[in-house]
């Protein structure tokens, strides 16, 4: 079932390009369909918030209106399985997690690291893992592999997300471990305004997930280089719904469940080549459930 993209249209230059890969309809499952909360049932709607600027998890097509990436083709999946429709929403990314607590939204997807803070008002249902590394520009030889080239330097980051957390908690404090000055911090609305004050030079890097690195770089309109960071943790990928609707987290983890052993989850890995990112077993704040082991920097 298409999902109903509703919002704001396509900021310029984000139009994603889609693989032609096409995705399996499948069956509605009516016992997956029973595991939802009445409300939902009776509707036959799922309302999802988005914020589609972040190509290739989602991003507008050309057509300035349908949502597409790897997380809408894992979404529809869900919604198949589930026997509903999807009502698509595409906000700020800041505004996700209080869309799903206030219930204007069900759920919200938006390549969202599973994080212990964020656990404490949401619940997630996990999908894949989140790697991070530095963007800049390919003639900055300022900055390299070492975190040490970061400190002293601007990054550009969206409001409400764990990139700029990163910087809080991990580059700062190394820079000043290592006696050097601390990174100043500039907050953009979206992640496509700190792309494009990285291309202006308004700062010296952006923080990014590997997995769209592939897509920034074919689109951005300066070389650009990405350096995987190992002072970066490896974090869960997940939708979220409200705390305490654990009846809709148990649906979808059991539509989630029944898409990967449907093999549309690893043809969509494969289509996106993302596979890098792939969770095998999915389940529910895995962050604290089932913990990472983190690589020291």
């Amino acid at each position: 079932m298409a999902p109903l993209a509703l919002g704001a249209a396509a900021s310029p230059g984000l139009a994603a390009e889609t693989p032609s890969t096409p995705m399996p309809t499948l069956k509605a499952d009516p016992a997956l369909n029973a595991m939802l909360p009445e409300a939902i049932r009776k509707a036959g709607v799922i309302q999802l918030a988005t914020d589609a600027q972040y190509p290739p998890c989602e991003s507008f097509a050309e057509d300035g209106k349908t949502i597409v990436g790897w997380e809408p083709d894992i979404w529809n999946a869900m919604a198949q399985k589930l026997g509903v429709e999807l009502e698509v929403s595409s906000i700020a990314f800041a505004g996700l997690i209080p869309g799903v607590q206030s219930k204007r939204f069900d759920m919200a997807m938006e390549c969202m690291a599973d994080t212990v803070e964020r656990e404490k008002v949401v619940t997630f249902i996990n999908v894949a893992f989140i790697i991070a590394g530095v963007v800049a520009l390919e003639n900055d030889t300022r900055i390299g592999d070492d975190p040490g080239t970061l400190c002293g330097r601007k990054v550009g980051g969206q409001e409400g997300t764990t990139h700029i957390d990163n910087v809080k908690n991990l580059l700062n404090p190394y820079c000043e471990k290592q006696g050097k000055p601390l990174i100043e911090i500039v907050n953009f609305p979206s992640a496509a305004a700190a792309q494009v004050a990285l291309y202006s030079g308004r700062v010296d890097f952006i923080t990014y997930e590997l997995i769209g690195a592939s897509e920034l770089k074919r689109k951005a309109p300066k070389p650009i280089k990405v350096i995987p960071m190992d002072i970066f943790p490896r974090k869960y990928n997940g939708m979220i719904v409200d705390k305490d609707n654990m009846e809709l987290a148990e649906a979808l983890l059991a539509a989630l469940k029944a898409v990967h052993k449907e093999g549309v989850y690893d043809l969509v890995m494969k289509k996106w080549e993302i596979e890098a990112i792939r969770l095998d077993e999915p389940g529910i704040n895995l962050t604290t459930t089932r913990p990472l082991t983190q690589a020291k920097p």
